[in-house]
């Protein structure tokens, strides 16, 4: 009987479920409550990136829960920071560095993702992206600005000062609004 691989996008596609379970199904980091609630949420938000002067753009999905977790699922516009290497799906954390008079929400947020190996040789890598920024209820706009970072599959990603050691940093910047909902139907007696 033939043995068959996943195709790499089910693989992906499977890996995000069972991260994303694992970490919305496990204890709260640290439940987020009070005046940092209003950044929970889902945003669409426009990405741009710049690769020492190269720059790209991408959209993504982001969610933060209530419980700290950080979620992102991008479209992949700009081929993995403008190389070739396809890449996975961000999962971390989000944490509220205070909310200011107007009520805008200040965060940081700290994801990791991994690159699969290509054709041409290159190795799978864990992606990591390190933000800060803020979210202004008045308007649901979503503004964070950080630095993605590459690193071999063996190392300690999850610390954090891993960013300290990245040999070429790409500049990364996160724009976008909360997911509105429809209307509510409206009840029939």
């Amino acid at each position: 009987m033939e043995k068959r691989a996943f195709p790499r996008a089910l693989s992906a596609g499977v890996l995000v479920v069972a991260v994303a379970a694992a970490l919305l199904n496990g204890p709260a980091f640290a439940e987020i409550k009070g005046k940092c609630s209003k950044a929970v949420g889902s945003f669409l938000t426009e990405n741009t990136l710049d690769n020492d002067g190269r720059t790209g753009t991408s959209r993504s999905l982001l969610v933060l829960t209530n419980g700290g977790h950080a979620l992102r699922f991008d479209s992949d516009e700009t081929g993995a920071a403008m190389d070739s290497r396809p890449f996975g799906n961000s999962a971390g954390t989000w944490r509220c560095d205070g909310v200011d008079k107007d009520g805008t929400v200040r965060l940081t947020a700290t994801m990791l993702d991994f690159t699969y190996p290509d054709a041409e040789g290159d190795k799978g890598q864990i992606a990591r992206i390190d933000m800060t920024g803020t979210y202004a209820p008045k308007t649901e706009v979503m503004e964070l600005k950080g630095t993605l970072g590459f690193f071999p599959m063996n190392a300690a990603a999850q610390k954090a000062d891993t960013l300290a050691h990245v040999w070429e940093p790409i500049t990364i910047t996160l724009r976008g609004a909360r997911i509105e909902l429809p209307a509510a139907p409206s009840s029939k007696p």
